[in-house]
């Protein structure tokens, strides 16, 4: 196999320079200056295995409009791997680490096993018009080369979130664990940039893949249309990949050999625990606020300390959560960029979104504490401190003006998962799953303020509610994960399926853990108008019960979650 340019022999400064002038030139315009040379001298500056591929490439660099694909030709692949082995070996990659695949599509009666039929498909990365990785990477970590059409990843931006693993509805990018980065299939860009084929190509022994310049904008979007059977829908990113053959694949008769086998998904305990804690945190603000708003419009006013102890409780808790969300990340350390994708992340949104949730929180806790700690400030700073400017209602207004803020959060965290497209994740089921935690560990933490002001009543009705809305939750969620009978959707089916054969433990924790939290706030209803602290250390085990419980809930929403994917092989 030949290398990148012909420097054998060189002086290290025409190395150094040859490499310099080559980077300076796209892909594209590398690869038309080689056609240009190769045709003026001959073999002289080809490869020299180019002989064996050179049809297997295109003549020309791609023009307006157009860009660089993949073409696989199924009548010609035999599953022998070669390309996978070749992919493999050339990137260097990890053990467990696969830029192309091979699976297996069984053609035939589904009902005959024995009239089925074999039919081999290699993937790697399809390059699509419009990549999912790309829109969702939150730091900028892809790019589309705008003349190749090629997505490359950027490892030195990388910082090993792994969205771009949700957002590949083609399970593309590769996490490594001793990088804690993502990779994925280039296309073998530098080598194609000198004429030279990319791995899988140039070891396929019956030239099953080649390299194509299609056109852009007539992909085919409409429907449900698929590279081949059960494969994702190509509306989602709009892959590039050709997939040919002598006749057509029938769906109704075609299905992956491992049609009926799912795993457990990451479980992302560090993003279960940030999005539970910062749903706990608007919760708590807003069951606070509108308890104030009834208590005074009844004409009984609330004391300072109320709303001291929920914004308190709240920036706690919240903390705790984003405080644990790096733990997820592979390069912890470039979690700064994560406004870079704004445009486009949902990810980004969430961060810089909670991020602005937490400051007006904190500023709206510093201005309702500066009249209880004023006579422990040093004279020599209170002078600096404006305090004729700051009117009294100024503290509970940041506080109000905070929750809409913590509110658009919690549905961009939201979003970040059902713009995945994955039928599990669609908005009917995420945003009440999400809202619901608000809805259900907010009252119950707010009772506990306020039965400990000595607020009975109070706290015994936002105890029932925070109850209600739990109970409520819990119940659509035992008739998402109820023992399959056979007539649910599809992707429910295999989800639930999924639970009942590998999660079942972590099943009965969260129902056990419902019943108990239930039961506990029903005691603080009863108790809080005659014993409010009895009543509040009920809803203070009810609401540690119940974080307990949505957290188990929340690893079940990750780690239960299917989805349509290129056919697989056992």
């Amino acid at each position: 196999m030949s290398t990148m340019l012909p420097v054998v022999n060189r002086q290290p400064e025409l190395v150094g320079q040859l490499l310099h002038e080559q980077q300076q030139l796209s892909a594209a315009e590398q690869f038309s200056d080689w056609h240009t040379d190769h045709e003026s001298s001959g073999t002289a500056t080809a490869p020299a295995q180019e002989k064996y591929y050179r049809s297997l490439l295109p003549a020309t660099a791609p023009g307006p409009n157009e860009q660089f694909a993949f073409e696989v030709d199924l009548n010609a692949c035999s599953g022998c791997k070669a390309c996978v082995v070749a992919c493999h070996t050339l990137n260097g990659l990890e053990e467990d680490e696969s830029w192309r695949r091979v699976g297996t599509l069984l053609i035939g009666d589904p009902d005959d096993a024995d009239a089925a039929a074999i039919q081999h498909v290699t993937t790697a990365c399809h390059h699509c018009e419009d990549p999912g990785c790309l829109n969702g990477c939150p730091v900028k970590a892809y790019d589309k080369d705008p003349v190749t059409g090629i997505v490359r990843h950027l490892d030195d931006q990388c910082i090993g979130c792994k969205y771009c693993t949700m957002m590949c509805p083609y399970e593309v990018p590769q996490y490594s664990d001793r990088l804690g980065i993502v990779r994925k299939c280039d296309m073998c860009h530098q080598r194609l940039s000198v004429g030279e084929a990319p791995a899988c190509v140039q070891s396929c022994p019956n030239e099953a893949i080649r390299i194509t310049v299609v056109p852009t904008g007539e992909v085919e979007v409409a429907g449900q249309d698929t590279l081949v059977p059960s494969s994702p829908s190509s509306n989602i990113t709009r892959p590039t990949t050709r997939y040919v053959a002598e006749s057509s694949l029938d769906p109704a008769r075609t299905r992956p050999q491992d049609e009926n086998v799912d795993e457990v998904a990451e479980s992302h305990w560090p993003l279960a625990v940030m999005l539970v804690a910062t749903q706990i945190a608007v919760g708590i603000l807003i069951a606070e606020s509108l308890s104030t708003v009834v208590l005074t419009a009844l004409g009984i006013s609330v004391p300072g300390s109320v709303p001291i102890a929920a914004a308190l409780a709240s920036f706690a808790i919240g903390n705790i959560g984003l405080g644990i969300a790096p733990l997820h990340l592979g390069q912890p350390l470039r979690m700064w960029r994560v406004f870079l994708g704004l445009k486009t992340s949902w990810l980004s949104r969430e961060a810089v979104v909670l991020g602005k949730f937490m400051g007006l929180l904190a500023g709206a806790i510093a201005l309702l504490l500066l009249p209880v700690v004023w006579d422990w400030i040093p004279t020599s700073i209170q002078q600096w401190i404006p305090t004729d400017w700051i009117p009294a209602w100024a503290g509970r207004a940041l506080l109000v003006a905070s929750i809409p803020v913590g509110l658009a959060g919690l549905y961009c965290s939201a979003m970040i998962y059902i713009a995945t497209k994955r039928r599990p994740w669609r908005s009917v089921r995420t945003l009440p799953r999400f809202f619901g935690t608000s809805l259900t560990c907010g009252p119950i933490i707010a009772a506990v303020i306020f039965a400990f002001a000595g607020f009975g009543v109070t706290a015994s009705l936002l105890s029932l509610a925070g109850a209600a809305a739990g109970w409520w939750k819990w119940t659509r969620e035992r008739r998402l994960y109820r023992v399959p009978d056979g007539s649910e959707d599809p992707y429910d089916r295999r989800s639930r399926r999924l639970v009942h054969q590998h999660l079942g433990e972590t099943l009965r924790m969260r129902n056990f853990s419902a019943v108990v939290a239930t039961l506990l706030a029903g005691l603080a209803f009863v108790l809080c108008p005659f014993l409010p602290t009895a009543g509040a250390v009920c809803a203070a085990l009810s609401a540690a019960v119940w974080i307990a419980g949505e957290n188990l809930e929340r690893l079940l929403y990750f780690q239960s979650v299917v989805y349509d994917r290129m056919p697989g092989t056992l």
